[in-house]
């Protein structure tokens, strides 16, 4: 189908106003999803995990939010770009816990939330695994890797595997963007 989902907000924790979730979006749990206003969920998006947004945010397709023991909460103006894989729960594939994954066996299992402050966000095909917190304006650049918790500082970008700062972003200017109304578009 094309165009937006209606009926999946009802099966929501709680969904906020002009809220758009693209159809083939799968919520293995909706009630562990609580959105705000001005969401945006793009078509082919897997979320296993609990999520929790504040306003003005866009999870692109292709998109995977895993595991179901977890949260990702992420506050105002941030972004999730086109195929990232968020974890809040991996396991240890080393065989010293179990020979398969946690469904078939009592793996050791490694699991946290994933935190965006404010203005945070990832580009396309970035990978981010459990306990993350990304501060305020802190970006992550295509193609990198998040593996641990490193000192990310403010309003900055970092990118590869693994991610390292390479400059930082222009925070005045952001914020007089977001509080300029001629910026936004009329669907806002």
């Amino acid at each position: 189908m094309i165009g937006w989902n209606e009926d999946i907000k009802k099966e929501l924790g709680a969904c906020g106003e002009n809220v758009k979730i693209g159809y083939n979006v799968i919520f293995t749990n909706p009630k562990k999803v609580f959105l705000g206003d001005n969401v945006r969920i793009d078509p082919f998006t897997l979320i296993t995990s609990g999520l929790k947004t504040g306003n003005y945010i866009q999870i692109c397709s292709h998109s995977i939010l895993g595991g179901s023991y977890n949260t990702i909460y992420m506050e105002d103006w941030t972004t999730i770009g086109y195929h990232c894989q968020l974890f809040t729960s991996t396991e240890d594939y080393s065989g010293n816990y179990g020979p398969v994954n946690e469904y078939w066996f009592k793996n050791k299992r490694y699991s946290g939330d994933i935190i965006f402050k404010m203005h945070s966000g990832l580009a396309s095909n970035v990978m981010v695994f459990p306990n993350i917190i990304f501060p305020d304006g802190c970006k992550i650049g295509a193609n990198s890797a998040v593996y641990k918790q490193i000192n990310f500082e403010p309003w900055s970008i970092y990118v590869g595997n693994p991610a390292k700062l390479i400059k930082y972003r222009n925070k005045d200017k952001i914020i007089e963007l977001i509080h300029d109304k001629e910026n936004y578009n009329e669907r806002i």
